[in-house]
């Protein structure tokens, strides 16, 4: 008579499976950016944001709708802003990255070394994730695990790596030019804020807000959330415009927040039918935004052409 496969063996096959929502949200992701003109590297952003949610709330029905909403949104906001440019698709993929990186637990049996390098990929990229190799060094010299001696020089180099944007943000202006890569035209917080209402609509800023409580743990991976969305707004500020790292983290935020809404229903089933209602809430109103903004551009691009 064969025998019952172990319970734990069986928790481990679902495991296995539920990793798949990580390449099939690089490859949604991928096919959105292609359709709405964007560049295909959102692939690696969508991708990372999956790996990200799905380490740091585990593979129940409602982390994995929360895991394929989150990096949907955050093609749709931007493309509803107008685009992303290649850099801002790199620095949202290291960043979600090196999120995942911190999620690991304590007792993983391969530490998180590897998030030293999409922390810095994504702190020179975007200096709104300049905290990110800071937070990775805490992690580093505070883990559990065996480590080189030379571990200390990450958090030393995190911190200079922020007093760095502080500086190019506010004195600077020789760093400023290239790395934060748009010109300064500050605004007030209010001001600010009239943009992101505008730029996130009202949907996805709840649910943006709302995550912000998930990420409120004295915990790495959230920590880095937190110290991101505190880089984007000075960044945001000086540019005087919402920035794609701000739309990546609502969009983030607005996933991990959905996730633990629909995990407040216990049966599967319904965990998925609650996250899949609420992601097309936040999803469709940009999306539909782009797709309409999209149209009108070719049929003005197409009447220009037939009045030469």
């Amino acid at each position: 008579m064969r025998k019952l496969a172990r319970p734990d063996a069986v928790l481990e096959c679902e495991r296995v499976r539920s990793w798949f929502v990580i390449p099939a949200a690089g490859v949604a992701c991928g096919g959105a950016a292609i359709a709405l003109g964007m560049p295909p590297a959102l692939s690696l952003a969508g991708a990372a944001f999956a790996a990200a949610i799905r380490m740091m709330t585990g593979d129940a029905a409602a982390a994995l709708v929360a895991a394929l909403v989150a990096p949907l949104l955050a093609v749709a906001s931007l493309g509803e802003a107008g685009g992303a440019t290649v850099r801002a698709a790199l620095a949202l993929a290291a960043a979600g990255w090196a999120v995942a990186e911190l999620a690991r637990p304590d007792d993983a049996e391969v530490p998180p070394l590897v998030a030293v390098l999409p922390a810095a990929v994504a702190a020179m990229l975007d200096p709104s994730f300049a905290a990110l190799v800071a937070i990775t060094g805490a992690r580093l010299v505070t883990a559990p695990w065996p480590r080189p001696r030379w571990i200390v020089v990450v958090p030393i180099a995190g911190a200079i790596v922020v007093a760095l944007a502080v500086l190019a943000g506010t004195r600077w202006p020789g760093l400023a030019a290239p790395w934060f890569a748009a010109a300064a035209h500050p605004v007030t917080p209010g001001e600010l804020a009239t943009l992101a209402i505008a730029a996130l609509g009202p949907l996805t800023g709840v649910a943006a807000l709302a995550g912000i409580g998930v990420v409120a743990r004295p915990r790495y991976a959230e920590l880095a959330i937190a110290a991101s969305v505190a880089g984007a707004l000075p960044v945001d500020l000086r540019a005087g415009a919402i920035g794609s790292a701000t739309l990546g983290l609502a969009a983030l935020l607005a996933g991990l927040a959905i996730g633990r809404f629909a995990a407040l229903i216990r049966v599967a089933s319904g965990q998925a039918l609650a996250g899949a209602t609420a992601g097309l809430l936040v999803l469709v109103p940009p999306a539909w935004t782009t797709v309409v903004a999209q149209q009108s551009h070719a049929h003005i691009a197409h009447n220009g052409r037939a009045s030469r």
